[in-house]
């Protein structure tokens, strides 16, 4: 118990005790009289004789009384609080962190050296021991938030479903929890006053990402975040990047970038280690400084499939990336159909990306060809392999190209695909306005002095990508279907200026590393992250099994299987034979500097307010003066019975 106004009670103390005890010590000055007889003062003598001065202060009921009244009152005065998790009837929502850091052994639990969420959910449990009446609902965050248990005052169904959270190797981000818990403080603020506000508890080491922005922030809540994991500094050394790129003229060739970084407070040397398929081909010795980082190449040659593990051999705190998984794509340069009449520019652009083939034919020839040849070899009579990418110039195909395409000036005949021609009265030369940066068919590319000459404007389906926008509505999309991908301009190239900016063959060589090499781009390797969701292809069949760290079994729609979100690193396979390389071993790795770095932030952002760490149980202010009023006027009703009664001989 805690007080509030302590100074104020002392220097009442100091007044009004010595003024009540030195009333029980001074004599009245009384008149003498004579009385016949003083046999009815005897009890009423026994009360007044303590009034004499200097005599010995006697035995009293009533000065007992009115001492204890008088201290109930200056503690009331005081302002006395108490510690509890929650108020009588306040809502709370205990938010717990189970994303990759709070794997880390640095600050778990003391009895057996678990890890920070065992810690956590031992904190989660004193709030759920302690809501003194209160109702609670419990979500888990890591990449995505879960409710776990809904809102409840069961104290067991509560506990439960602390026990049943499980770690996972995901990246942490607790804009959608709270989002989550605001959404329900304001559902329920109509029968909620100011002062049984929701709190929210987040259970976290503070690693946390944020969106700069839509920055964190609650309006109907109050948020405590307790710290997890403050105990001692952490070490760990973690995988941070592992990448793979081909040579662009020798393609069997790869070369290896990784980067380490050291997050604790003691310098660290330890082995870094390659494997080509589970055998070690390269040891480096790797020294890091407390804070610091280092960065690691390797080079190869590897023409075929292979899967690719880096690790270490420093014991720390997190082994979620101590290693890291590649699978290495076979070496494979793109052969490009190109549909023209002939175009200087365009041929040029897609010969300087280094492609294996590129073969120019008539859409007359075109149409003469079965498509489905296109694709798998065998067109021409037979004699023809088949395209990983079809180019179409100012020309539109009467049926869905086989492959991946690229279209300028025309569309192809996809639902709900159309090339509208340009307004009468519309300008007449236009600039384009914006187009999508963050898009990988878009990297590096500047339309900012691109003119074009009456561009159409596309009308896309709704799960198409605009990556381009005029002034006449969207020039440039992309429109995925059936496990393909087709790039539509909506402009001829002839009708504008871009062939002559370096952004044109800066398009070109995104649209055919993106759509020829399976996304994969310039990386030679195919890995996901922890929370990702992949899309696998697949030839046939009607489901798709993973096994690893866990068990994966998807549905196979549109020649496509898609994955749940990863939740832990490792290698996942399938037997599966209509998934083929590289899609059959897929690498999950965690590569996330800030969820490697396990110091324990100090406080959490949230809107305007910095949310500081508290290291024990949370807990709230509860002031309890009241009682101590309402003890002062229930023995203020005792001293007056008593004194009445006395009075009534």
């Amino acid at each position: 118990m805690s007080f509030l106004n302590p100074i104020m009670a002392l220097i009442a103390a100091g007044i009004t005790i010595p003024a009540l005890v030195a009333l029980y010590f001074l004599k009245l000055r009384r008149r003498n009289m004579v009385v016949p007889s003083t046999l009815l003062w005897k009890r009423a003598i026994q009360d007044l004789q303590v009034n004499s001065p200097f005599q010995k202060l006697r035995r009293n009921l009533l000065l007992l009384l009115q001492l204890l009244i008088l201290i109930a009152l200056l503690l009331a005065l005081a302002r006395p609080a108490t510690r509890t998790a929650a108020e009588p009837g306040q809502r709370v929502a205990i938010v717990i962190d189970h994303s990759a850091s709070m794997n880390a052994t640095s600050g778990g639990t003391t009895s057996g050296g678990g890890t920070r969420l065992d810690a956590a959910k031992d904190k989660a449990l004193e709030l759920i021991d302690a809501l003194a009446g209160g109702q609670a609902m419990v979500l888990c965050f890591a990449q995505s938030v879960k409710v776990v248990q809904q809102t409840t005052g069961d104290v067991t169904l509560l506990r439960r479903a602390v026990r049943d959270i499980e770690p996972t190797d995901q990246r942490s981000h607790l804009d959608e929890a709270l989002k989550l818990v605001d959404e329900f403080a304001l559902a329920n603020a109509a029968d909620a006053s100011s002062e049984s506000k929701m709190r929210v508890y987040v259970l976290s080491d503070g690693r946390i990402h944020t969106d700069q922005q839509e920055p964190l922030a609650l309006r109907s809540a109050e948020l405590t975040y307790v710290k997890i994991g403050a105990e001692r500094q952490p070490d760990n050394l973690g995988i941070v990047s592992f990448a793979a790129r081909r040579d662009a003229d020798k393609p069997q060739l790869v070369r290896l970038h990784a980067r380490l970084n050291n997050c604790g407070v003691n310098p660290v040397e330890a082995n870094l280690t390659l494997s080509i398929d589970g055998q070690a081909v390269n040891v480096q010795p790797v020294q890091v400084s407390p804070g610091g980082s280092v960065q690691r190449q390797f080079e190869l040659t590897m023409p075929d499939s292979a899967l690719l593990r880096l690790s270490h051999d420093h014991g720390d705190d997190l082994t979620a990336d101590n290693e890291a998984v590649l699978v290495l794509a076979p070496s494979r340069r793109l052969s490009v159909l190109l549909v023209s009449e002939g175009n200087a520019f365009l041929g040029s652009a897609v010969a300087s990306v280094g492609v294996k083939r590129l073969v120019v034919m008539s859409p007359q020839k075109y149409e003469n060809q079965d498509p489905a040849t296109l694709a798998r070899g065998g067109w021409d009579d037979g004699q023809g392999e088949g395209f990983d990418v079809i180019i179409f110039d100012s020309y539109a195909p009467r049926k869905v190209p086989p492959a991946d395409s690229l279209s300028f000036g025309a569309a192809p005949p996809l639902t709900g695909l159309e090339l509208k021609p340009a307004r009468d009265g519309e300008q007449e030369w236009q600039y384009v306005l914006d187009w999508d940066r963050a898009d990988p068919l878009m990297r590096y590319v500047v339309l900012d002095d691109v003119v074009i000459h009456k561009p159409g404007r596309l009308v896309v389906p709704a799960e198409a990508r605009v990556l381009a926008t005029g002034l006449s509505g969207p020039v440039i999309a992309a429109v995925p279907r059936e496990r393909l991908q087709h790039v539509v301009v909506g402009f001829n190239l002839l009708d504008s200026y871009w062939p002559m900016y370096v952004s044109f063959p800066v398009f070109v060589s995104n649209v055919m590393r993106t759509l020829g090499l399976d996304g994969l781009g310039d990386e030679a390797a195919l890995a996901y992250s922890t929370g990702q969701v992949a899309t696998v292809p697949v030839t046939a069949g009607t489901e798709v099994i993973y096994t690893g760290p866990a068990t994966m079994k998807r549905p196979v729609r549109h020649g496509e299987a898609v994955l749940e979100s990863f939740e832990k690193v490792g290698v996942y396979v399938t037997s599966n034979p209509d998934v083929s390389a590289p899609f059959d071993r897929l690498a999950v790795n965690l590569l996330d500097a800030l969820e490697s770095d396990l110091r324990v932030a100090d406080k959490i952002e949230v809107g305007a307010v910095d949310a500081r760490g508290q290291v024990a149980t949370a807990s709230v202010r509860r002031e309890v003066w009241r009682w101590f009023a309402w003890a002062a006027l229930g023995v203020l009703l005792i001293e007056w019975l008593i004194y009445t009664r006395r009075m009534h001989l």
